[in-house]
């Protein structure tokens, strides 16, 4: 009899107590997917009937680098409406832990720490969040996995669904509104971008959000747009009748709706129609009711006795605003018939009057007395009108009775002496004869009134007139003498003084030695500094007038210049920026001397180059020929000042620093990326050689023939991948870098 051979044991699961940890059946502790948490002693037990037996095994993990790996992403394809929020998800696990990078369609990058604005953030899983999405959220986001060890990326495409703008449930295209009374048209639409919603009315004006905020026009505070497309119109009137469209507009497209708007109005009555006879003493106010009822409000006009048609207040004659008239001063020739008319769309009402005017005693210049006295003055050899202007119904008759009692009836027109038909009387070439008592009688039906004028003869006076009466600016340079003039003309001479710009006053008899005056009220300097600058006032007063004027006096400063120290390092293919701030007075102009010679001298667009108005030059997109010194020069007219300032352009040639392994080996069939990750300024372009000899680079991008891929990275992915050797060069303006790579198909 043979013995028994034991048979071999098979490791089989004894029991799960942890997902990640398995005892085997022959006592195998298996540990799966270590973590640091894991190390420490473990302690083996055997048991048996007979007694036990014990192991101690302690366990020291040794943390080892890993490569980033994205695990969960979103779909590679997203689609959305315009508006609706983007959630890209892009978890990834390595040693360290990678950090998750996204680049935008934009080209942009950001992550957890840089954000572009509100609407977009990165959670701390890597997960991307765009709010509220526009067409210019579609195109390619790239998620990127980066740690110290390398990176791992993974392409998603996001696309936007847009509708053009339609107006939903079109309504009737016929409106009645009551005179007076409000009214609203709803105008709701949809579409994606969200429709913009503007009313276009009747006289061709279009009310929109905007207009409605503005709040700048009569008629923009009778309409209210709402939010929802709905057009609010208060207390409608005759003008709002007509034809109203709604549009709705996007950017993929624009729908309109027509509402045709009828007012409805009522004819005008005229209230209290009984009253026709109306009587007035000359001289007085005549008014005449004529109050409307009406939708709309009528129009009120009137027809007067000389058949004169009036609609607005002229002359005497005022129209208020309930429609009665109103005639000043009434006469006997405004005495008759008055018909007050009232119209609207709805038809018309009328009124008749009739206007009764008594005679009135004369006034003389508005004074309602039998007899005035006054006393006036007259220059010698100069010529004076004293008026008499008289009232009365029916108009009286003017006459002036001379100191030799001569009577003189207007109109009367004499070589020296003339009575003006209104009543003035004009005396020629006063003499001092002519002193003496002038009496103007005026009579009429109602009466007769008297005006005494007592006429003093005196000599010549002029009130003080600057011969140059216009304000002045001088500029003055610092260190010379500056003189302000003031010369001015009048009888007696006038006494000129001079305010400084701290308020002071002083005349110019009086002299100092910071200020000695001239004989004919000049102001001099004699070593203007900016001390002195500031507003003078010039006065001249005598005993007939009093006049003066302003001079504005600025000392001129040489310009200084505030521009940064040190040179101005930028980078090629960024925009440069060099600021020239110059100050001075007057304010200096300031121009450019380039390295080349070429001089910028006002603010101008050239080429790459910007002149601004505030002195700066902005060069679009640097390159290594802007390199040099750049003066910048200050001029006005106490001088000039200039600075030179060194800008130094920086430039790297390609260095490849992320590359694949010189040697790779694949089975057939297998998909395999081979990273190709370059530094460089300018940005460097990626292409790859491949070994049939073709080439694949970011103007050529798509596949080659054995299914090649050339992501925008410089990553490629072969699909199919073909033994051989593959070539990656890096190049900018500066020089290129390459990497090579021999792939094994096994």
């Amino acid at each position: 009899m043979e013995p028994l051979q034991p048979k071999p044991l098979q490791p089989k699961p004894l029991q799960v107590p942890h997902a990640q940890r398995l005892v085997l059946h022959n006592g195998t502790l298996h540990l799966g997917s270590l973590a640091p948490s894991d190390s420490g002693t473990y302690e083996c037990i055997a048991t048996s009937s007979t007694g036990s037996d014990r192991r101690v095994v302690s366990l020291e993990l040794q943390r080892t680098d890993r490569l980033p790996r994205i695990g969960i992403t979103s779909q590679q394809l997203t689609r959305l409406s315009f508006g609706d929020r983007l959630l890209l998800n892009c978890t990834a696990s390595g040693e360290p832990k990678p950090r998750i990078i996204w680049r935008l369609p934009s080209k942009a990058l950001v992550d957890q720490w840089h954000r572009m604005g509100s609407r977009i953030h990165v959670y701390p899983n890597g997960s991307l969040a765009i709010e509220a999405v526009t067409e210019k959220d579609a195109g390619d986001y790239l998620c990127v996995a980066r740690n110290r060890i390398g990176d791992d990326l993974i392409l998603m495409k996001v696309s936007i669904t847009m509708k053009p703008a339609k107006i939903d449930h079109k309504q009737q295209s016929k409106k009645l509104v009551p005179y007076g009374k409000d009214f609203r048209v709803d105008c709701k639409a949809s579409g994606s971008p969200t429709p913009e919603i503007s009313w276009g009315l009747p006289d061709g004006t279009v009310v929109n959000n905007a207009m409605v905020a503005d709040d700048s026009g009569h008629r923009a505070r009778r309409f209210v747009l709402f939010d929802n497309g709905t057009l609010h119109l208060n207390k409608a009137g005759v003008a709002e009748g007509g034809d109203y469209t709604c549009y709705a507009q996007n950017t993929l497209g624009r729908d309109e709706m027509k509402v045709h708007v009828t007012v409805l109005v009522a004819a005008p009555r005229i209230k209290h129609n009984h009253k026709t006879q109306v009587a007035v003493a000359a001289g007085d106010t005549a008014r005449l009711d004529c109050e409307a009822a009406a939708e709309p409000r009528a129009q009120i006009f009137w027809l007067l006795p000389s058949s004169e048609m009036i609609s607005s207040s002229t002359g005497r004659h005022s129209l208020h605003a309930n429609g009665s008239l109103a005639i000043g001063r009434a006469g006997l020739p405004d005495a008759g018939q008055y018909l007050c008319v009232a119209r609207n769309p709805g038809g018309d009402d009328t009124k008749l009057y009739r206007l009764q005017v008594a005679a009135k005693a004369p006034i003389i210049n508005g004074v309602h007395r039998n007899k005035t006295i006054m006393r006036v003055t007259a220059v010698r050899h100069s010529k004076k009108h004293i008026d008499c202007r008289a009232e009365g119904t029916p108009p009286p008759q003017v006459t002036w009775i001379m100191p030799d009692n001569i009577f003189l009836t207007a109109p009367y027109y004499g070589s020296r002496i003339v009575v003006h038909e209104n009543g003035t009387l004009e005396i020629r070439n006063i003499r001092p004869s002519d002193a003496a008592d002038f009496i103007c009688v005026a009579r009429n039906a109602g009466g007769e009134t008297v005006l005494v004028v007592q006429l003093e003869v005196t000599e010549m006076l002029r009130r003080p007139i600057f011969r140059n009466p216009f304000n002045e600016k001088i500029i003055a340079k610092p260190g010379k003498a500056i003189t302000l003039n003031c010369s001015v003309d009048g009888n007696p001479p006038p006494d000129i003084s001079w305010m400084l710009p701290n308020g002071t006053w002083f005349s110019s008899s009086t002299s100092t030695p910071q200020f000695p005056p001239g004989s004919d009220g000049p102001l001099t300097i004699p070593s203007a500094g900016s001390r002195h600058a500031g507003r003078y006032r010039c006065a001249a007063r005598n005993a007939v007038g009093y006049i003066e004027k302003l001079l504005l006096l600025e000392v001129a400063q040489k310009p200084s210049i505030v521009s940064p120290a040190g040179p101005v390092r930028a980078a090629s293919g960024e925009p440069l920026s060099l600021p020239c701030r110059a100050q001075g007075s007057p304010r200096p102009s300031v121009a450019w001397a380039l390295p080349g010679g070429r001089v910028l001298e006002r603010p101008q667009a050239s080429g790459r180059l910007l002149l601004l108005d505030n002195g700066t030059l902005l060069i679009r997109a640097a390159s290594a020929q802007d390199a040099g010194t750049y003066l910048c020069r200050a001029s006005n007219a106490a001088g000039h000042s200039s600075v030179a300032i060194p800008v130094v352009v920086t430039a790297h040639a390609p260095r490849i620093v992320g590359r694949a392994p010189p040697a790779l080996r694949a089975p057939p069939g297998a998909a395999v990326q081979l990273r190709c990750v370059a530094l460089g300024i300018p940005r460097p372009a990626i292409s790859w050689q491949l070994p049939d000899g073709s080439v694949l680079s970011a103007a050529r991008p798509g596949r080659g023939s054995g299914a090649e891929l050339l992501q925008p990275t410089g990553t490629l992915l072969l699909q199919s991948p073909s033994p051989g050797l593959y070539r990656c060069t890096a190049t900018n303006s500066l020089g290129s870098d390459t990497a090579l790579s021999r792939l094994h198909v096994l």
